[in-house]
């Protein structure tokens, strides 16, 4: 069983997380026998941090990772020096780089029909709803450049009402559509930024702690965007708890930073949760080397929650997260494997996130391999 986390200094745990971290991203990728099953080895994405970040309201951060968040932040920096012009053209840049990506998830949606029509009504329901809500969010981003061009929009306070959180959400659903370069190179970001908030607060930066935990939401947000069933609901279900914890932090209502490892593990836990999940989908697809990747990054956050936790219950975890990181080289270089040797690794994964979530009072329920 999971222990709860004991009254160690968070700060000391922090640094052990981050020291792991580096550990892991900077060690070699395993060399494998290419598997005739396996398409051509395919190299493994490498860890970036973001360009920048877009704040709206002050409490809600969006990062700059991708040509959408690009034209977005360049608006609102025009916007900001009154170069209007600008502004309203990087808007519509934002609305034709999102109908672009409406048309990706389109012919995503024609490959399936074409490719497997067993997996056909619910991919196809998914597609079109990604297609709907990008092609939404591009007709309010040219409504945007419209009123900013003509003068109406007086203020950025005025612009994110524009962009208000419904659409900010179903721009988000362009994650369904980015490819394994985008997005795993980030998937260590929440970690890294819960790391640097527990610091902050044992400095009494309450402020800094509570923004280093909406930017690590900003991330959790865009995987919500494109996660389905249970994992859509534990990532949802994550954000709420952490714009609570971030709002209470910075209000120094929050004294035991053990309260705060406790969501953290949860959001960990969440993201992956999501990874296992778009794992078996992208392996019953075939897209082994997407399947690696997200297989790697699943086992990431199961370390990471598990760090949260304690040494005990990383202990009890590192068997399993070592074995999954060792799958995920494998499907990205190419090398050999065997469907049972994939299906035992989805299922030990599914049972040590199972376990975990019972240690942490939340939702036990086995996950399924899609």
């Amino acid at each position: 069983m999971h222990p709860t986390l004991r009254p160690v200094t968070l700060t000391t745990l922090a640094v052990a997380l981050v020291l792991t971290g580096v550990a892991c991203q900077r060690a070699p990728e395993q060399a494998a026998t290419p598997s005739a099953e396996a398409p051509a080895p395919a190299t493994p994405a490498s860890a970036v941090a973001p360009e920048d970040w877009i704040a709206y309201d002050d409490t809600t951060y969006a990062p700059v990772v991708d040509a959408v968040s690009r034209h977005l932040n360049a608006a609102r920096t025009a916007f900001d020096v009154k170069d209007q012009t600008k502004a309203a053209a990087e808007m519509r840049a934002v609305a034709d780089e999102l109908r672009r990506q409406a048309d990706e998830a389109g012919k995503t949606d024609q490959a399936l029909m074409d490719a497997d029509k067993a997996m056909l009504a619910a991919d196809t329901a998914a597609q079109q709803q990604t297609v709907a809500s990008l092609h939404a969010s591009a007709t309010k981003a040219d409504t945007a450049a419209a009123a900013i061009a003509g003068g109406t929009i007086a203020s950025t306070a005025d612009l994110d009402k524009v962009i208000d959180r419904a659409t900010r959400a179903d721009i988000d659903r362009r994650w369904v559509v980015t490819d394994v370069t985008t997005w795993y190179p980030l998937s260590r970001e929440p970690q890294h930024h819960f790391v640097s908030a527990v610091a902050d607060h044992a400095r009494n930066d309450l402020k800094a702690a509570a923004t280093e935990i909406r930017k690590a939401t900003g991330y959790l947000r865009l995987e919500a965007g494109r996660a389905t069933g249970d994992a859509r609901q534990e990532l949802d279900s994550a954000v709420v708890a952490l714009d609570t914890l971030a709002a209470s932090v910075e209000t120094g209502t929050v004294k035991d930073e053990r309260a705060m490892a406790t969501v953290f593990a949860k959001a960990d836990r969440a993201l992956s949760l999501a990874h296992r999940a778009r794992a078996a989908d992208a392996w019953a697809r075939h897209e082994y080397d997407t399947a690696g990747h997200e297989i790697k990054a699943a086992a990431a956050g199961l370390d990471d929650a598990a760090g949260w936790m304690g040494g005990e219950a990383k202990a009890a975890a590192s068997a399993t997260v070592a074995d999954s990181r060792a799958l995920g080289d494998r499907l990205i270089a190419g090398g050999a494997w065997t469907r049972e040797e994939v299906g035992k690794g989805f299922e030990t994964l599914g049972h040590e996130l199972s376990a975990l979530g019972e240690a942490l009072g939340g939702s036990g329920k086995r996950p399924t391999t899609e």
